[in-house]
Protein backbone atom coordinates (compact mmCIF):
# COMPACT_ATOMS: atom_id res chain seq x y z
CA UNK A 1 0.00 0.00 0.00
CA UNK A 2 1.39 3.86 -0.67
CA UNK A 3 2.16 5.19 2.41
CA UNK A 4 1.95 8.78 2.72
CA UNK A 5 3.53 9.42 6.54
CA UNK A 6 5.01 12.87 5.52
CA UNK A 7 3.14 14.70 3.07
CA UNK A 8 -0.61 14.46 2.80
CA UNK A 9 -3.15 15.45 -0.92
CA UNK A 10 -3.79 18.42 1.41
CA UNK A 11 -0.47 20.04 1.10
CA UNK A 12 -0.59 19.92 -2.66
CA UNK A 13 -3.18 23.36 -4.45
CA UNK A 14 -3.83 22.05 -7.91
CA UNK A 15 -2.99 23.63 -10.56
CA UNK A 16 -6.69 24.10 -13.29
CA UNK A 17 -5.91 23.77 -16.57
CA UNK A 18 -9.30 24.26 -19.16
CA UNK A 19 -8.56 21.65 -21.33
CA UNK A 20 -12.19 19.92 -22.78
CA UNK A 21 -11.47 17.96 -26.16
CA UNK A 22 -14.73 16.74 -27.62
CA UNK A 23 -15.09 15.27 -31.11
CA UNK A 24 -15.35 17.59 -33.99
CA UNK A 25 -18.47 15.54 -35.00
CA UNK A 26 -20.82 14.62 -32.41
CA UNK A 27 -24.42 13.56 -32.19
CA UNK A 28 -27.62 15.30 -33.56
CA UNK A 29 -28.89 14.84 -29.88
CA UNK A 30 -25.73 15.93 -27.86
CA UNK A 31 -26.20 19.17 -30.42
CA UNK A 32 -29.40 20.16 -29.87
CA UNK A 33 -29.04 19.27 -25.75
CA UNK A 34 -25.59 21.53 -25.88
CA UNK A 35 -27.85 24.47 -27.81
CA UNK A 36 -30.66 23.99 -25.40
CA UNK A 37 -28.46 24.49 -22.09
CA UNK A 38 -26.88 27.55 -24.03
CA UNK A 39 -30.35 29.00 -24.94
CA UNK A 40 -31.06 28.51 -20.71
CA UNK A 41 -27.81 30.02 -19.57
CA UNK A 42 -29.13 33.26 -20.74
CA UNK A 43 -31.14 33.53 -17.83
CA UNK A 44 -28.70 32.39 -15.41
CA UNK A 45 -27.70 34.76 -12.76
CA UNK A 46 -24.36 37.00 -13.13
CA UNK A 47 -21.44 36.66 -11.17
CA UNK A 48 -21.77 39.90 -9.53
CA UNK A 49 -25.61 39.35 -8.92
CA UNK A 50 -25.17 35.73 -7.80
CA UNK A 51 -26.41 36.74 -4.38
CA UNK A 52 -27.93 39.62 -2.84
CA UNK A 53 -26.29 42.15 -0.53
CA UNK A 54 -28.00 40.16 2.14
CA UNK A 55 -26.55 36.73 1.13
CA UNK A 56 -30.05 35.81 -0.12
CA UNK A 57 -30.12 32.26 -2.27
CA UNK A 58 -28.27 32.80 -6.22
CA UNK A 59 -30.80 33.02 -8.36
CA UNK A 60 -30.29 29.77 -10.93
CA UNK A 61 -32.48 28.73 -13.67
CA UNK A 62 -33.50 24.96 -12.28
CA UNK A 63 -34.93 23.85 -15.65
CA UNK A 64 -31.39 24.09 -16.51
CA UNK A 65 -29.95 21.92 -13.59
CA UNK A 66 -32.78 19.42 -14.05
CA UNK A 67 -31.94 18.95 -17.77
CA UNK A 68 -28.04 17.69 -16.23
CA UNK A 69 -29.66 14.88 -14.20
CA UNK A 70 -32.42 13.71 -16.92
CA UNK A 71 -34.68 10.96 -14.99
CA UNK A 72 -35.52 9.71 -18.44
CA UNK A 73 -31.46 8.79 -18.57
CA UNK A 74 -31.60 6.65 -15.82
CA UNK A 75 -30.29 3.55 -17.51
CA UNK A 76 -30.26 -0.27 -17.02
CA UNK A 77 -27.25 -2.66 -16.53
CA UNK A 78 -27.66 -3.25 -19.87
CA UNK A 79 -27.74 0.28 -21.14
CA UNK A 80 -24.67 1.43 -18.72
CA UNK A 81 -22.62 -1.65 -20.23
CA UNK A 82 -23.45 -0.37 -23.72
CA UNK A 83 -22.69 2.99 -23.32
CA UNK A 84 -19.03 2.13 -22.42
CA UNK A 85 -18.39 1.22 -26.00
CA UNK A 86 -18.40 5.01 -26.86
CA UNK A 87 -16.09 8.12 -26.55
CA UNK A 88 -17.94 10.20 -23.47
CA UNK A 89 -17.29 13.09 -21.30
CA UNK A 90 -17.72 14.60 -18.01
CA UNK A 91 -20.71 16.61 -18.82
CA UNK A 92 -21.97 15.25 -22.05
CA UNK A 93 -26.27 15.28 -21.45
CA UNK A 94 -26.90 11.59 -22.13
CA UNK A 95 -24.34 10.35 -19.62
CA UNK A 96 -26.58 9.11 -16.67
CA UNK A 97 -25.27 11.58 -13.45
CA UNK A 98 -23.54 9.64 -10.96
CA UNK A 99 -24.86 10.60 -7.80
CA UNK A 100 -28.23 9.22 -8.88
CA UNK A 101 -26.71 5.35 -9.12
CA UNK A 102 -26.13 6.08 -4.97
CA UNK A 103 -28.98 7.56 -4.32
CA UNK A 104 -30.93 7.00 -0.88
CA UNK A 105 -27.46 5.09 -0.08
CA UNK A 106 -24.68 7.41 0.48
CA UNK A 107 -23.40 10.99 -1.17
CA UNK A 108 -20.98 10.79 -3.78
CA UNK A 109 -18.94 13.94 -4.35
CA UNK A 110 -15.42 15.42 -5.36
CA UNK A 111 -12.98 17.86 -4.01
CA UNK A 112 -12.01 21.20 -5.43
CA UNK A 113 -10.24 24.71 -5.50
CA UNK A 114 -12.66 27.93 -5.98
CA UNK A 115 -10.37 28.54 -9.45
CA UNK A 116 -11.73 25.56 -10.75
CA UNK A 117 -15.26 26.62 -10.84
CA UNK A 118 -17.36 29.96 -12.56
CA UNK A 119 -20.58 31.07 -10.98
CA UNK A 120 -20.54 33.35 -14.53
CA UNK A 121 -21.04 30.63 -16.77
CA UNK A 122 -22.59 26.73 -15.76
CA UNK A 123 -21.14 25.67 -19.04
CA UNK A 124 -17.72 25.61 -17.69
CA UNK A 125 -16.71 21.93 -18.43
CA UNK A 126 -15.58 21.57 -14.32
CA UNK A 127 -18.05 23.27 -13.45
CA UNK A 128 -21.05 21.29 -15.01
CA UNK A 129 -19.24 18.19 -14.59
CA UNK A 130 -19.41 18.92 -10.15
CA UNK A 131 -23.16 19.58 -10.97
CA UNK A 132 -24.29 16.95 -13.02
CA UNK A 133 -22.17 14.04 -11.07
CA UNK A 134 -21.95 15.20 -7.18
CA UNK A 135 -24.12 15.77 -4.44
CA UNK A 136 -21.20 16.23 -2.13
CA UNK A 137 -18.10 18.79 -2.20
CA UNK A 138 -14.82 19.80 -0.41
CA UNK A 139 -13.31 22.93 -1.02
CA UNK A 140 -9.59 21.53 -1.03
CA UNK A 141 -7.64 24.60 0.07
CA UNK A 142 -9.33 27.37 0.49
CA UNK A 143 -10.82 26.65 3.70
CA UNK A 144 -8.01 25.66 5.39
CA UNK A 145 -6.79 28.20 8.28
CA UNK A 146 -3.92 29.82 6.64
CA UNK A 147 -6.34 30.98 3.78
CA UNK A 148 -8.68 32.15 6.07
CA UNK A 149 -7.11 33.62 8.88
CA UNK A 150 -3.56 34.87 7.48
CA UNK A 151 -2.60 37.02 9.97
CA UNK A 152 -3.89 38.05 13.91
CA UNK A 153 -7.37 39.57 13.49
CA UNK A 154 -7.85 39.12 9.38
CA UNK A 155 -10.22 37.18 7.90
CA UNK A 156 -10.59 36.24 4.21
CA UNK A 157 -13.70 34.76 3.24
CA UNK A 158 -14.02 35.59 -0.04
CA UNK A 159 -13.33 31.84 -1.49
CA UNK A 160 -15.22 30.31 1.00
CA UNK A 161 -17.97 32.39 0.60
CA UNK A 162 -17.95 31.38 -2.86
CA UNK A 163 -17.57 27.44 -2.27
CA UNK A 164 -20.84 27.84 -0.05
CA UNK A 165 -22.95 30.18 -3.42
CA UNK A 166 -21.70 26.83 -5.77
CA UNK A 167 -23.16 24.23 -3.46
CA UNK A 168 -26.26 26.44 -3.10
CA UNK A 169 -26.90 26.09 -7.03
CA UNK A 170 -27.70 22.41 -6.49
CA UNK A 171 -28.33 21.83 -3.01
CA UNK A 172 -25.29 19.90 -2.54
CA UNK A 173 -24.29 19.04 0.83
CA UNK A 174 -20.65 20.84 2.18
CA UNK A 175 -17.77 19.74 3.97
CA UNK A 176 -15.63 22.35 5.72
CA UNK A 177 -12.29 21.21 5.35
CA UNK A 178 -10.60 21.82 8.14
CA UNK A 179 -10.51 23.85 11.10
CA UNK A 180 -7.65 22.34 12.40
CA UNK A 181 -4.68 21.28 11.21
CA UNK A 182 -0.62 20.90 11.70
CA UNK A 183 0.19 22.06 8.19
CA UNK A 184 -1.01 25.21 6.20
CA UNK A 185 -2.21 27.00 9.32
CA UNK A 186 -1.28 30.11 10.15
CA UNK A 187 2.44 30.40 11.56
CA UNK A 188 1.78 33.23 14.15
CA UNK A 189 -0.91 31.27 15.89
CA UNK A 190 1.99 29.44 17.47
CA UNK A 191 3.75 32.29 18.30
CA UNK A 192 4.35 34.69 21.69
CA UNK A 193 3.88 37.31 19.46
CA UNK A 194 1.64 36.97 16.57
CA UNK A 195 4.36 39.82 14.94
CA UNK A 196 7.38 37.39 15.51
CA UNK A 197 8.82 36.86 12.23
CA UNK A 198 11.36 34.05 13.48
CA UNK A 199 10.14 30.82 11.88
CA UNK A 200 9.07 28.45 14.59
CA UNK A 201 11.97 26.50 15.26
CA UNK A 202 13.49 29.81 16.38
CA UNK A 203 10.78 30.40 18.90
CA UNK A 204 10.94 27.08 20.28
CA UNK A 205 14.62 27.75 21.02
CA UNK A 206 14.29 30.90 22.24
CA UNK A 207 11.17 29.92 24.64
CA UNK A 208 9.06 32.02 22.46
CA UNK A 209 6.26 30.28 21.65
CA UNK A 210 2.86 30.60 22.65
CA UNK A 211 1.36 30.44 26.33
CA UNK A 212 -1.57 26.90 26.61
CA UNK A 213 -3.60 29.69 27.49
CA UNK A 214 -2.90 31.63 24.39
CA UNK A 215 -3.26 28.86 21.79
CA UNK A 216 -6.34 27.53 23.28
CA UNK A 217 -7.92 31.10 22.99
CA UNK A 218 -7.03 31.43 19.35
CA UNK A 219 -8.36 27.87 18.61
CA UNK A 220 -11.98 28.55 20.51
CA UNK A 221 -11.92 32.34 18.50
CA UNK A 222 -11.25 31.24 15.02
CA UNK A 223 -13.43 28.30 15.16
CA UNK A 224 -16.07 30.01 16.62
CA UNK A 225 -15.59 32.72 14.18
CA UNK A 226 -16.14 30.73 11.13
CA UNK A 227 -18.58 27.70 12.25
CA UNK A 228 -20.80 30.16 13.52
CA UNK A 229 -20.22 32.22 10.02
CA UNK A 230 -21.36 29.00 7.89
CA UNK A 231 -23.46 27.78 10.43
CA UNK A 232 -26.78 27.70 7.90
CA UNK A 233 -24.51 26.79 4.93
CA UNK A 234 -21.59 24.16 6.22
CA UNK A 235 -23.07 20.35 6.94
CA UNK A 236 -20.00 18.61 7.77
CA UNK A 237 -16.48 19.64 9.07
CA UNK A 238 -13.39 18.15 9.84
CA UNK A 239 -12.92 19.29 12.39
CA UNK A 240 -9.16 18.27 13.02
CA UNK A 241 -7.10 16.51 10.32
CA UNK A 242 -4.02 14.08 10.62
CA UNK A 243 -3.76 14.59 14.53
CA UNK A 244 -1.82 11.07 14.95
CA UNK A 245 1.47 9.60 13.81
CA UNK A 246 1.84 5.85 13.17
CA UNK A 247 0.28 5.19 16.83
CA UNK A 248 -0.30 8.29 18.76
CA UNK A 249 -0.81 11.75 19.18
CA UNK A 250 1.61 14.07 16.63
CA UNK A 251 4.39 16.38 18.41
CA UNK A 252 6.56 18.68 17.93
CA UNK A 253 9.02 16.07 16.17
CA UNK A 254 5.71 15.63 13.73
CA UNK A 255 6.58 18.94 12.75
CA UNK A 256 2.83 19.75 14.90
CA UNK A 257 2.85 22.15 17.81
CA UNK A 258 -0.45 21.68 19.39
CA UNK A 259 -0.06 18.94 21.46
CA UNK A 260 3.22 20.36 23.13
CA UNK A 261 2.17 24.06 23.77
CA UNK A 262 -1.54 22.86 24.60
CA UNK A 263 -0.14 20.26 26.98
CA UNK A 264 -1.99 17.29 29.11
CA UNK A 265 -4.53 19.92 30.64
CA UNK A 266 -6.69 16.79 32.50
CA UNK A 267 -3.22 15.37 33.53
CA UNK A 268 -4.66 11.56 31.86
CA UNK A 269 -1.30 10.96 30.19
CA UNK A 270 -2.49 12.19 26.81
CA UNK A 271 -1.84 14.94 24.48
CA UNK A 272 -4.98 14.94 22.73
CA UNK A 273 -6.70 18.08 24.50
CA UNK A 274 -6.09 20.78 21.95
CA UNK A 275 -8.68 18.20 20.13
CA UNK A 276 -11.16 18.36 22.79
CA UNK A 277 -10.74 22.23 22.59
CA UNK A 278 -11.68 21.96 19.03
CA UNK A 279 -14.52 19.77 19.12
CA UNK A 280 -16.06 21.50 21.79
CA UNK A 281 -15.63 24.99 20.03
CA UNK A 282 -17.30 23.73 16.68
CA UNK A 283 -20.42 22.28 18.70
CA UNK A 284 -20.80 25.25 20.89
CA UNK A 285 -20.93 27.03 17.63
CA UNK A 286 -23.17 24.88 15.61
CA UNK A 287 -24.94 21.86 17.62
CA UNK A 288 -26.50 20.42 14.54
CA UNK A 289 -23.25 20.17 12.35
CA UNK A 290 -21.75 16.81 11.66
CA UNK A 291 -18.40 16.69 12.72
CA UNK A 292 -15.87 14.68 12.00
CA UNK A 293 -11.95 14.05 12.92
CA UNK A 294 -10.14 12.87 9.61
CA UNK A 295 -6.77 10.70 9.13
CA UNK A 296 -4.79 8.84 6.09
CA UNK A 297 -3.23 5.67 5.92
CA UNK A 298 -5.77 3.91 8.53
CA UNK A 299 -6.70 1.62 5.43
CA UNK A 300 -3.86 -0.33 6.19
CA UNK A 301 -1.77 1.07 9.33
CA UNK A 302 -3.19 -0.90 11.94
CA UNK A 303 -1.55 0.63 15.22
CA UNK A 304 -2.60 4.13 13.52
CA UNK A 305 -6.30 2.95 12.72
CA UNK A 306 -6.08 1.09 16.81
CA UNK A 307 -4.83 5.11 17.78
CA UNK A 308 -7.88 6.69 16.44
CA UNK A 309 -10.68 3.95 17.55
CA UNK A 310 -8.79 4.98 21.59
CA UNK A 311 -8.45 8.54 21.34
CA UNK A 312 -12.42 8.96 20.08
CA UNK A 313 -13.58 6.27 22.70
CA UNK A 314 -11.57 8.58 25.53
CA UNK A 315 -13.10 11.53 23.79
CA UNK A 316 -16.67 10.64 23.72
CA UNK A 317 -16.68 9.17 26.95
CA UNK A 318 -15.77 12.60 28.35
CA UNK A 319 -18.48 14.40 26.44
CA UNK A 320 -17.15 15.61 23.28
CA UNK A 321 -19.84 14.57 20.32
CA UNK A 322 -17.94 13.63 17.77
CA UNK A 323 -20.00 12.02 15.38
CA UNK A 324 -18.02 10.35 12.90
CA UNK A 325 -14.02 9.68 11.49
CA UNK A 326 -12.97 10.63 8.18
CA UNK A 327 -10.71 7.78 5.87
CA UNK A 328 -8.90 9.91 3.55
CA UNK A 329 -8.33 6.72 1.50
CA UNK A 330 -5.24 7.15 -0.85
CA UNK A 331 -5.16 4.19 -1.92
CA UNK A 332 -2.96 2.69 -4.44
CA UNK A 333 -3.74 0.01 -7.35
CA UNK A 334 -2.63 -3.10 -4.65
CA UNK A 335 -4.90 -1.84 -2.21
CA UNK A 336 -5.93 -4.85 0.18
CA UNK A 337 -9.46 -3.85 0.27
CA UNK A 338 -10.38 -7.00 2.89
CA UNK A 339 -7.81 -5.32 5.30
CA UNK A 340 -9.22 -1.89 4.55
CA UNK A 341 -12.17 -3.61 5.30
CA UNK A 342 -11.58 -4.68 8.53
CA UNK A 343 -10.15 -1.18 9.81
CA UNK A 344 -13.25 0.51 9.06
CA UNK A 345 -15.14 -2.29 10.95
CA UNK A 346 -12.89 -1.26 14.18
CA UNK A 347 -13.79 2.15 13.97
CA UNK A 348 -17.45 1.02 13.13
CA UNK A 349 -17.69 0.07 16.52
CA UNK A 350 -17.23 3.12 17.93
CA UNK A 351 -21.05 3.65 17.03
CA UNK A 352 -22.03 1.09 20.12
CA UNK A 353 -20.12 4.15 22.39
CA UNK A 354 -21.83 6.81 20.79
CA UNK A 355 -25.04 5.70 21.26
CA UNK A 356 -24.36 5.04 25.38
CA UNK A 357 -23.23 8.50 25.85
CA UNK A 358 -25.62 10.33 23.37
CA UNK A 359 -28.42 8.60 23.61
CA UNK A 360 -30.81 11.21 22.20
CA UNK A 361 -28.60 11.29 19.02
CA UNK A 362 -28.34 7.12 18.72
CA UNK A 363 -27.67 5.83 15.48
CA UNK A 364 -25.68 9.26 14.28
CA UNK A 365 -21.86 8.21 14.33
CA UNK A 366 -20.68 7.60 10.97
CA UNK A 367 -17.80 7.11 8.66
CA UNK A 368 -16.47 8.96 5.59
CA UNK A 369 -14.97 8.08 3.02
CA UNK A 370 -12.90 11.87 2.29
CA UNK A 371 -9.97 12.12 -0.21
CA UNK A 372 -10.25 9.02 -2.53
CA UNK A 373 -7.77 8.52 -5.10
CA UNK A 374 -5.93 5.79 -6.38
CA UNK A 375 -1.91 5.89 -6.95
CA UNK A 376 -1.26 3.95 -10.02
CA UNK A 377 2.51 3.94 -9.77
CA UNK A 378 3.18 0.50 -8.58
CA UNK A 379 4.49 -2.88 -8.93
CA UNK A 380 6.64 -2.19 -12.28
CA UNK A 381 5.54 1.45 -12.58
CA UNK A 382 6.76 2.11 -9.18
CA UNK A 383 9.28 4.29 -10.44
CA UNK A 384 7.71 5.88 -13.71
CA UNK A 385 7.10 9.13 -14.75
CA UNK A 386 5.45 10.73 -17.86
CA UNK A 387 3.91 7.02 -19.07
CA UNK A 388 0.68 6.47 -21.09
CA UNK A 389 -1.94 4.07 -19.56
CA UNK A 390 -2.79 1.00 -21.11
CA UNK A 391 -6.16 -0.22 -21.63
CA UNK A 392 -5.02 -3.37 -19.54
CA UNK A 393 -3.94 -0.91 -16.48
CA UNK A 394 -7.12 1.24 -16.53
CA UNK A 395 -9.28 -1.98 -16.60
CA UNK A 396 -7.36 -2.83 -13.34
CA UNK A 397 -7.86 0.58 -11.74
CA UNK A 398 -11.84 -0.27 -12.26
CA UNK A 399 -11.85 -3.71 -11.02
CA UNK A 400 -9.64 -2.74 -7.55
CA UNK A 401 -12.56 0.90 -7.67
CA UNK A 402 -15.09 -1.73 -8.34
CA UNK A 403 -13.86 -3.92 -5.41
CA UNK A 404 -13.95 -0.70 -2.49
CA UNK A 405 -17.60 0.79 -4.40
CA UNK A 406 -18.57 -3.07 -3.07
CA UNK A 407 -17.34 -2.92 0.05
CA UNK A 408 -18.80 1.00 1.22
CA UNK A 409 -22.29 -0.08 -0.20
CA UNK A 410 -21.75 -2.96 2.40
CA UNK A 411 -21.23 -0.55 4.85
CA UNK A 412 -24.10 1.84 3.10
CA UNK A 413 -26.36 -0.55 3.82
CA UNK A 414 -25.43 -0.72 7.49
CA UNK A 415 -25.74 2.74 8.17
CA UNK A 416 -22.29 3.03 8.36
CA UNK A 417 -20.67 5.16 5.55
CA UNK A 418 -22.90 7.56 4.68
CA UNK A 419 -20.72 9.84 1.93
CA UNK A 420 -17.41 9.10 -0.56
CA UNK A 421 -15.57 11.96 -2.05
CA UNK A 422 -12.83 12.15 -4.52
CA UNK A 423 -9.63 13.90 -4.19
CA UNK A 424 -9.72 15.98 -7.24
CA UNK A 425 -12.18 16.42 -10.28
CA UNK A 426 -10.42 14.81 -12.48
CA UNK A 427 -6.56 13.11 -13.26
CA UNK A 428 -4.93 16.52 -14.76
CA UNK A 429 -6.08 17.97 -11.52
CA UNK A 430 -4.23 15.31 -8.76
CA UNK A 431 -2.22 16.10 -5.75
CA UNK A 432 -0.66 12.83 -7.15
CA UNK A 433 0.87 14.54 -10.61
CA UNK A 434 3.41 15.85 -8.13
CA UNK A 435 3.92 13.64 -5.08
CA UNK A 436 6.14 12.48 -3.86
CA UNK A 437 7.75 13.53 -7.38
CA UNK A 438 6.57 14.97 -10.33
CA UNK A 439 5.15 12.20 -12.69
CA UNK A 440 1.53 11.47 -15.21
CA UNK A 441 -0.49 9.94 -12.48
CA UNK A 442 -4.24 8.41 -13.22
CA UNK A 443 -5.73 8.42 -9.89
CA UNK A 444 -9.54 9.14 -10.38
CA UNK A 445 -12.13 8.45 -12.31
CA UNK A 446 -12.39 11.16 -15.28
CA UNK A 447 -9.29 11.48 -17.15
CA UNK A 448 -7.42 14.26 -18.59
CA UNK A 449 -9.75 15.23 -21.23
CA UNK A 450 -12.34 14.67 -19.19
CA UNK A 451 -13.47 11.59 -20.93
CA UNK A 452 -15.09 9.38 -18.25
CA UNK A 453 -12.84 6.42 -17.65
CA UNK A 454 -13.84 2.68 -16.99
CA UNK A 455 -13.28 3.45 -13.32
CA UNK A 456 -16.68 5.42 -13.86
CA UNK A 457 -18.70 2.75 -15.22
CA UNK A 458 -17.50 -0.04 -13.15
CA UNK A 459 -18.47 1.95 -9.82
CA UNK A 460 -21.85 2.98 -11.26
CA UNK A 461 -22.55 -1.00 -12.03
CA UNK A 462 -21.85 -1.79 -9.12
CA UNK A 463 -24.47 -0.41 -7.63
CA UNK A 464 -27.18 -3.08 -9.57
CA UNK A 465 -26.00 -5.52 -6.75
CA UNK A 466 -27.41 -3.74 -3.64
Amino acid sequence: MFDLPIQSADRICYTVYANYYRKEIIAMRKFLAMLLAGAMLLSLFGCADAADEEGGEPEVDQEYLDSLTDPNLTYTLEELEALEEGEHYVADYDVPALWKYFEGKMLIGASFTSNQIDLENLEDTTTKGLLKHYNIYTLGNEFKPDCINPSEGVYNFEYADEFVEFGKINGATLRGHTLLWHSQVPQWWFKADPDDTRSLAECYEAGALATSEQLQERITTYITDVVTRYKDDIDVWDVCNEVLNADSIRRIADDSYWADIIGDLDGNGYYDDYVEIAFNAARAADEDAILIINDFNMEWQDSKTQAMYDMVERMLRKGVRIDGVGFQSHIDLNCDVEHYRRNIELIAGLADVYDECFPEYAGNFRIQITELDMNMFVGENADGAFKTWSDEELEQQAEKYAELFDMFLDFADEGIIDSVVFWGTDDENSWLNSTPKLRRNAALIIDRDFSLKPSFYSIAEVTFDH
